[in-house]
């Protein structure tokens, strides 16, 4: 190619470049934004553009943030006083900050008190139904937990699973120091165990031992309450739990 050629194809871009820039200018003029803000509207397109935001998502940013600023400019507030700079502005919309989730309510807690016992029922019957399938001489002496066993302790360790990891929460306001949390968790541990030891103790006609079959069919079954779950609510606190 020749270098003719070559400025004439360079031109072509620059020009098609200016074109697109100019019609994004044009985007934020005449909607109630100050020079400064426009400018940092159109500087801010163009950087999310570049992101994995998806189009409608990137849309539904921008006119929020318009609405925000033109709110802000009746108070002498500029889009950089508000959000930052442009690359901090994009960062913080690509990956977003965790909001707290403030203080336990009583709703939250029995949504993660039954997501817990979920999973300890599931741990507990796959524990119990492996055991069969690998030591059947050590399944039949005794070392497995009836199924009433199994369903109390998993609803007390499911319901204190809450209460205990709030004990070490991050951003929680603590009343007792770290020493009396290490404590009270350690007596919560202590009375589950009695319970757990205590119901196993249960008549064998009340607390059968069950077919690892059935054991394994509780724990599927458990698995897809749990992503149930998760897929409904949003769960903090417990077993393997993660905001959705």
């Amino acid at each position: 190619m020749s270098d003719s050629e070559n400025r004439k194809r360079n031109a072509h871009v620059q020009q098609k470049h200016h074109n697109s820039r100019k019609e994004v200018y044009e985007e934020f003029d005449n909607i109630g934004l100050t020079k400064r803000n426009a400018d940092y509207m159109v500087r801010f397109k163009e950087a999310l553009a570049q992101t994995k935001v998806v189009a409608e998502k990137q849309t539904d940013i921008i006119q929020e943030m318009i609405e925000e600023i033109k709110t802000a400019q009746k108070k002498g507030t500029t889009a950089k006083n508000l959000y930052g700079s442009v690359d901090h502005a994009v960062a913080m919309v690509v990956n977003p900050p965790k909001k707290p989730m403030g203080p336990m309510t009583p709703e939250r807690y029995a949504i993660d008190a039954g997501y817990n016992v979920l999973w300890f029922l599931v741990l507990f019957n796959f524990l119990y139904g492996a055991m069969f399938f690998l030591s059947p001489a050590a399944a039949n002496q005794g070392g497995s937990a009836g199924i009433t066993c199994i369903f109390i302790s998993s609803i007390v360790a499911g319901i204190g699973m809450p209460a205990v990891t709030q004990l070490f929460a991050p951003g929680v306001k603590h009343k007792h120091n770290g020493v009396v949390r290490a404590g009270m968790m350690a007596l919560m541990f202590v009375i589950w165990m009695l319970i757990f030891y205590g119901s196993n103790m249960l008549p064998r006609v009340i607390n059968p031992v069950v077919s690892p079959i059935v054991n394994i069919v509780i724990g599927i079954i458990g698995v897809g309450l749990i992503l149930l779950m998760r897929s409904k609510f949003t769960i903090t606190s417990g077993l393997f739990a993660g905001r959705k």
